[in-house]
């Protein structure tokens, strides 16, 4: 295996990043995680859309550096022979002017046993950065706290309430419920990241008749939804419970089969 550091391919022991890079210094970074099946990238466009967007947001564009990842991306498949996995693409401001990239991989999460257990937390609660348009920033820090409050307490994932008792989103990743016949997902004026996957889960959505509905759901209408699944790039669609819920995850298991099938396809279109 060879990770790519800012223009060097070296061992994951050799893998060091420069004590002065402000990424590691200040948290100036932004990354981005790409599923890859087959040795396929999963819609390499639209996560370097949204890479553009944060790099533009932290005044940190470079239209020619987001133009070089995707040929970065696949030679970094290309080398290690990766069928499978999840591929990290993490840019920082680098030392001195120039911004540097680092680009690693890891196995794709097992998800086979479900549904998993969820935990509300309040915001207020975590230092959360919430921002719209949302960044995939690297300043992670209240959504591990979270998280690990979240482990702690026997859930898989945290999903957070707002201060004005709206849900938004997981520790790191996107949250769904179907009512009836619609899928419904917390909007991203709420600061909600806008995730690649969460995009396509809609796009699958509708293209099996489901109504979708981004919207401000108020905390105390969960208990009223039928289904209930979180999403990312990793896990796909995972089915979710609280204490007190119960579904039969009938309309989130079309959509995981689906979007499983669009994987391992590599097609890019959903519809």
């Amino acid at each position: 295996m060879k990770f790519y550091l800012n223009g060097r391919w070296v061992t994951p022991e050799e893998a060091t990043i420069p004590f002065a890079d402000k990424g590691f210094q200040l948290g100036e970074s932004l990354f981005e995680t790409i599923r890859v099946n087959n040795s396929r990238p999963f819609r390499v466009s639209k996560h370097m859309e949204r890479l553009q967007s944060g790099l533009q947001s932290i005044q940190l564009d470079s239209q020619s550096l987001v133009d070089g990842i995707p040929t970065l991306v696949q030679e970094y498949i290309d080398r290690n022979k990766i069928g499978d996995a999840l591929v990290k693409i993490i840019i920082t401001r680098g030392v001195g002017r120039d911004p540097a990239i680092y680009i690693s991989s890891r196995n794709i999460p097992d998800t086979e046993s479900w549904p998993k257990k969820i935990i509300f937390l309040e915001e207020k609660n975590y230092p959360i950065l919430r921002f719209h348009p949302a960044i995939k920033s690297g300043n992670y820090l209240g959504n591990m706290l979270a998280k690990r409050d979240a482990e702690e307490a026997g859930a898989f994932e945290p999903v957070f309430i707002s201060e004005e008792g709206y849900v938004t989103e997981c520790a790191i990743r996107n949250v769904f419920f179907i009512r009836n016949n619609t899928l419904v997902t917390p909007s991203i004026e709420l600061g909600v990241l806008p995730g690649v996957v969460r995009d396509t889960i809609m796009e699958l959505a509708l293209k099996q008749g489901l109504q979708v509905e981004e919207a401000f759901i108020r905390a105390e209408h969960v208990n009223d939804m039928d289904e209930a699944f979180i999403s990312s790039t990793g896990v796909g669609v995972l089915p979710v419970y609280w204490d007190g819920f119960q579904s039969k995850y009938e309309k989130s298991q079309q959509l995981m089969t689906a979007l499983n099938l669009l994987f391992e396809s590599g097609e890019l279109d959903a519809t």
